[in-house]
């Protein structure tokens, strides 16, 4: 199995002695069946896993049993890191699909970190992206309606399975029931449907048997809520400095 190195590798250029360390520091793979929870929100926090195949909800629970899901994570993602912050888990890690992660517990985690600063800053320059992420589904559920928030939601699927090599001739599966895609946007399944088949209908999009395809994306881009974010790739690393060992630059 080729490891998705590719979100490790937005922001810093990775060599082939970062990914050995990472597959060192990996414990080991587990595979997770559909609907299975990977962690619970409440459990301990050992560590973080590495998704290297399948989707994965990130969600919290409402105190009268509602639940919000915050996050559909795609392979490349690195799972469980907010908890870190945290002395039990924060969310619930649900595989939508058949799933297998990399473990990296937390003692190995902060070794990498000593051992190799380049990918300490590539993590955490991932994380700063996951939180413009955050801020933007929050501004869709704060102030868009079903349609933008739903355009939106498919727009930032089709780049991030793009990356990860996951997209045929513009269009991608799409293992999320209406019931998963309403606790993700904040609406009700019949809205879900409802919005699906507007975008259908308008030209937007094309379904068939649990696929998406992408008939417009001039006009999808056009009704989604915001436009997606311009990330600074790898001028990120340099604005930072390219660090590569202890040494702190002069300012």
């Amino acid at each position: 199995m080729q490891p998705p190195y590719h979100r490790l590798e937005e922001f810093v250029p990775l060599t082939g002695s970062d990914e050995d360390l990472v597959r060192r520091f990996a414990a080991s793979n587990r595979k997770i069946h559909r609907g299975h929870a990977i962690r619970r929100e409440g459990d301990h926090v050992g560590g973080i896993f590495f998704l290297m195949e399948g989707w994965v909800a990130s969600s919290m629970m409402l105190r009268d049993g509602r639940r919000q899901i915050v996050k559909v994570h795609l392979p490349g993602d690195m799972l469980g890191m907010p908890s870190l912050s945290l002395s039990r888990a924060g969310e619930t890690l649900e595989a939508l699909t058949e799933v297998v992660v990399s473990v990296i517990p937390c003692p190995a985690l902060g070794r990498m970190f000593t051992e190799n600063p380049r990918l300490a800053v590539g993590l955490f320059l991932s994380t700063q992206k996951e939180r413009v992420a955050l801020m933007q589904s929050l501004s869709w559920i704060g102030a868009a309606s079903a349609l933008e928030r739903l355009a939106a939601f498919l727009l930032d699927l089709h780049s991030r399975l793009n990356a990860a090599g996951l997209t045929r001739a513009d269009g991608f599966d799409l293992p999320l029931t209406q019931q998963h895609l309403a606790d993700l946007l904040g609406i009700t399944p019949v809205h879900v449907n409802r919005t699906l088949k507007r975008l259908d209908q308008a030209g937007y999009v094309q379904r068939s048997r649990g696929r998406i395809v992408i008939a417009d994306l001039a006009g999808l881009r056009a009704v989604a809520a915001n436009a997606p974010p311009r990330f600074a790739d790898h001028d990120a690393w340099t604005r930072l400095g390219s660090p590569s060992g202890n040494h702190i630059p002069d300012p």
